[in-house]
């Protein structure tokens, strides 16, 4: 798909953030919209009211132009307020060429509203369908229980809705060729990933489990654990790493190389936010935890398409359980195998470009 004649020139004004709170999925999601962006030609400017450094300047190596928001007086702008509000759609409306995008659920009806005409370039990148008007030119919800009948009905000129797993927000380290994956016989890389905050604690959780694996499933396992930008339970989980016996634990901080951890991994533990879309098309057998109640509604979305194993709400779940399940899994080539091929086959990789392509037809 060739958008850079539609795209070239014109800026894209991003408005989503990160933190320990909110973890750093919706950033990261748009991120990839961003560099799809800035690959057919485009701009992109970034209004950001939270963002750990890391991530902050992932953002600057992209060649986006960051903005922080904040009050006259330099004190933070509440996210979602008025104020935020009235900053978007003043930098919206100063290039009436500009497209605008939206990701994070403190965004909500009133917000949007707020945006005056500048709504009719806005896209809304949506988990929950939870809003009782959605007053913009497109919405964007990239996850398997996405539904059109959950969405509010709208009258002649409402929303275009962009529905379902043809438009996962991959970024650009995932897109190409995908290297050739083995399913062995026994699972010995494990990469665990609970986002880029872990606010609930489920990577210290996932450490005690693997401590209750068998010795014979320990020994001879190499792990691997992602502990996001937005973590700061660094140093504690490096000491539960280093008590597991027989096992090599590894803790990589704020890694660069996603799709090369994922190709590495015969099996993962995760929450079930975005990272799953990016464990799918990497083709990586996955166990997913929610942590967070809108993970719940995802994962309905993953039973729908049986993808993937669902060990349920992070805090009703025993270290046993996990281990279990964990044990069950290292040694199940034929699920994985299933898992894998599967999660390939969901995920295409297009989706970027899917979306880029709607945003160039409301262009138009």
């Amino acid at each position: 798909m060739n958008l850079r004649g539609e795209v070239s020139g014109r800026e894209l004004v991003v408005r989503a953030d990160a933190s320990t709170a909110s973890g750093t999925g919706h950033m990261m999601r748009a991120l990839a919209l961003a560099q799809g962006w800035r690959d057919a030609g485009g701009r992109v400017r970034w209004l950001a009211a939270a963002a750990p450094p890391a991530l902050v300047d992932r953002l600057l190596a992209e060649d986006v132009r960051l903005e922080w928001l904040s009050a006259e007086d330099g004190a933070p702008i509440e996210p979602g307020s008025p104020p935020d509000a009235d900053r978007f759609r003043d930098r919206l409306l100063a290039d009436p060429a500009s497209f605008g995008v939206v990701d994070g659920h403190w965004f909500d009806s009133t917000y949007l509203a707020g945006l005056d005409e500048a709504r009719a370039r806005l896209l809304v990148v949506d988990d929950g369908a939870e809003l009782d008007a959605y007053p913009v030119a497109l919405v964007l919800n990239q996850n398997a229980h996405a539904r059109l009948v959950r969405y509010p009905a709208s009258s002649e000129g409402g929303p275009r809705y962009l529905l379902g797993l043809d438009y996962v927000l991959l970024r650009r380290e995932f897109l190409g060729p995908r290297p050739a994956r083995t399913i062995p016989q026994v699972a010995r890389h494990l990469l665990v990933t609970f986002g880029g905050a872990d606010p609930t604690g489920m990577t210290a959780k996932a450490l005690a489990a693997l401590a209750r694996l068998p010795a014979a499933l320990r020994d001879g396992l190499r792990v691997r654990v992602l502990v996001g930008a937005a973590n700061t339970e660094a140093a504690r989980l490096a000491q539960l790493a280093a008590e597991i016996p027989d096992a090599t634990v590894q803790l990589d901080a704020s890694i660069d190389d996603m799709p090369g951890a994922i190709g590495w991994a015969d099996l993962a533990l995760s929450s079930g936010g975005t990272t799953v879309w990016e464990l799918a098309h990497g083709g990586c057998p996955t166990l997913v935890v929610e942590t967070v109640p809108i993970e719940e509604r995802l994962v309905e979305g993953l039973r729908e398409v049986r993808l993937f194993g669902h060990l349920g709400r992070g805090d009703r779940l025993s270290v046993g359980a996990i281990a279990d399940e964990l044990g069950a899994r290292i040694g199940d080539r034929e699920w994985r195998a299933t898992m894998s091929e599967r999660g390939q086959r969901l995920v295409d990789g297009g989706g970027t470009a899917r979306v880029i392509g709607a945003i160039a037809e409301v262009g138009r």
